[in-house]
């Protein structure tokens, strides 16, 4: 009766082979986080050429121009870049201009909407003319090299001083200032190799001077052609305005 009872017994439960469930969960758990701050590392590290690859590559992919956004822009044609690839850029294009002798005779600087290169007249052309001098397109070639691999769009500008100009060609400050920026847009396009789409231009005239036109040496820094490289998302690309007691245009 003994044994009989024994055999009725049931017997225990045999683990399952291998490791514990809760121990298979845990591990992807632990997996899923490493993931997560190797994908944290790696964004924060974004080389700037590498990055336009992949957004090339995305917008093949989606079938190229056009997206979700008004006016048929892909979202992939208008990033928002990381202050660390804008502070990239700049060093490079300053250094393209300290390595020629023209160092000196062009700005770079960061506005709101993006990098500004502002080249002096003397660098650029003679007074009273909208001609490319030779020794400019030597620094302009290089320059544009740069941006062209960066894909960024531009914005060129021109600006006069507040001394007037009347001639057959260029009846007004107007004039001058538009097709001083129509040049070197031109250059950029011929030359370099620009698409014409991610180019505008504007002449301003007189009526943005950087400093008062009060002195000579004041009217040959406003006499400048700019080129703007819009790295952001700004509401208003056009020139900045910044009010100051005692600069307008007319003086």
């Amino acid at each position: 009766m003994k044994g009989r009872d024994q055999l009725l017994k049931k017997k225990p439960e045999e683990p399952a082979p291998g490791a514990p469930l809760w121990n298979v969960t845990y591990g992807d758990m632990v997996t899923l986080v490493l993931c997560f701050f190797v994908a944290l590392f790696a964004f924060s590290s974004i080389d700037a050429k590498k990055y336009e690859q992949v957004q090339l590559s995305m917008r093949s992919a989606f079938g190229g121009a056009g997206g979700v956004l008004q006016g048929n822009v892909s979202v992939f044609d208008a990033p928002i870049i990381q202050q660390r690839q804008i502070e990239q850029l700049f060093q490079d294009i300053k250094r393209v201009i300290d390595d020629t002798k023209w160092k000196g005779q062009a700005e770079v600087t960061i506005t709101e909407r993006g990098i500004t290169i502002s080249f002096k007249e003397k660098l650029f052309f003679k007074i009273g003319s909208a001609q490319i001098m030779p020794d400019a397109e030597v620094i302009l070639e290089g320059v544009g090299k740069i941006l062209k691999e960066r894909r960024y769009p531009l914005r060129i500008e021109g600006h006069t001083c507040d001394l007037p100009i009347r001639s057959s060609q260029f009846p007004s400050n107007w004039e001058l200032s538009a097709i001083r920026a129509i040049n070197v847009t031109k250059f950029l396009i011929n030359r370099v190799g620009f698409e014409p789409e991610r180019i505008s231009v504007a002449g301003y005239g007189q009526y943005h001077p950087l400093i008062k036109n009060d002195s000579e040496e004041n009217r040959a820094r406003n006499r400048r052609v700019d080129i703007v490289i819009i790295t952001g998302l700004a509401k208003n690309n056009a020139v900045n305005v910044i009010k100051k007691p005692g600069i307008d245009g007319n003086n």
